[in-house]
This record gives structure tokens, sequence and C-alpha cells, in this order.
């Protein structure tokens, strides 16, 4: 069975010992990080790989925030979980837009966070990350050329298509909002242009189109 592998990346060393030891009781291999530095150095320099990442906001030198967008800057899509104090709405914009997956504030319930660690890691547990991009099953996603390769065909997407479209795979079987695609892609989107993008993205897909659901009064999701 393949190790599951958790960065945490906390200053507080109390919190950072609590978090290893209940993490390490449900089975995970953990690894603390005190500086968003540190963390950047292990996964970039030495393509140290994990699957889930938890990351404090307010942290010395580099905020968490600005390493998660450059961690998403270099394609890499580990799922994160931010964790930190701050807990206004425009705070947890900004932590899911820098590219974060979920957002935790303190004080937290450790059952809650197991439960939002399982989450993730159940989310991106079909998804695979290569230097190429990502892929899931027959699809592959190439970054550098917003170019999608299913069962062998290759599909050209605008920048926000395959932005959508990486979004629904990577969270495959969840209903994704509307107004969360729209916050995602930033001024990219607007929620009533989601729907148009939808349709065009179906279209470009062909057959596996059918696989981009309505859920309606939601907004859409992706099955395998």
């Amino acid at each position: 069975m393949k190790e599951t592998k958790i960065a945490v990346v906390e200053d507080d060393m109390e919190i950072a010992n609590i978090l290893k030891l209940a993490l390490s009781r449900e089975g995970y291999k953990v690894r603390v990080f005190n500086t968003s530095e540190k963390l950047l150095n292990d996964i970039i320099e030495y393509r140290q790989n994990y699957d889930l990442i938890i990351l404090d906001v307010m942290l010395p030198g580099m905020e968490g925030r600005d390493a998660c967008k450059l961690l998403r800057e270099r394609n890499i899509h580990t799922p994160v979980l931010i964790l930190t104090a701050l807990s206004s709405e425009d705070d947890k914009v900004k932590g899911l837009d820098s590219g974060a997956d979920d957002y935790l504030t303190k004080p937290f319930s450790i059952k809650e966070l197991l439960a939002r660690a399982r989450a993730l890691l159940r989310r991106h547990g079909e998804v695979s990350i290569s230097s190429t991009g990502i892929s899931s099953g027959s699809i592959k996603f190439f970054d550098d050329f917003r170019t999608v390769e299913i069962n062998g065909r290759k599909i050209y997407l605008t920048k926000t298509e395959f932005m959508i479209f990486r979004i629904l795979v990577e969270n495959s079987g969840k209903a994704i909002r509307k107004d969360e695609l729209s916050t995602k892609l930033g001024s990219r989107g607007s929620v009533r242009a989601i729907d148009v993008h939808i349709k065009n993205l179906r279209e470009k897909l062909g057959d596996e189109g059918h696989k981009i659901k309505t859920v309606w009064g939601v907004g859409y999701k992706f099955e395998l």
C-alpha cells in the first residue's frame, strides 16, 4: 500500500506537534516545516512529493498564501488545506484564490481537521501528478499547451476551459458550485459565463462531454 505523506507548515511548535501526533496516529507519514521557504525548497529543489499540505498563513518570511500561489504557478497541484487564525470572508476568499483547496480557522477541532484531510486525500486520490501535468484514468492534462489528451486524442482548450475542466476532474464526483468555479477562475469567469464555457467544453470533449453533469441549483460535477 502506498504511504500517504503529509507536510505540515506551522511555526507554532505546540500546534505543529499536536498536528503531527494526530496525523501520525491515523497512519500518515508527517513532516513538519516552520517556514514556507523550507517547504518550497523541499518540493522544488529536492523534488519531494506530498499527498497533502497543511499550511499556516501567518509565517515568518513568505506567508502561506504566497507559498500556495507559487506552488500552483509551478504546476504543483498537491491539495492544500489552509490553517489560520484569519477568519473573515475576505481572508477565506484570498486563501482559496491563492490556489488552496480548503480553509480551516483556528481554534480548530482535531476531528474536523482529520475529516477535512481525509476528504482532500479522497478527492485527489484518482489524480496523479507528473512533470508533464496531471492525469486521471484515460485523461491527461498538459499545462504548458492547455491541451487535454483523452484516449490518445488531443483536444486544445482555451485557458478558461482548461482551468474549469481540470477543477472538475480533480474533484471528480463532487458538485462544484458555479460561484466557486468563478472564484477559482478570478477575473477569467463570471458566474453567468460558466454555463457558456461548460457548453463549449462539452462540445470539444465529444464523447467524454456527457461526463460533465449538471447539478441543478448547484453547479456541475465530473463523473469518471
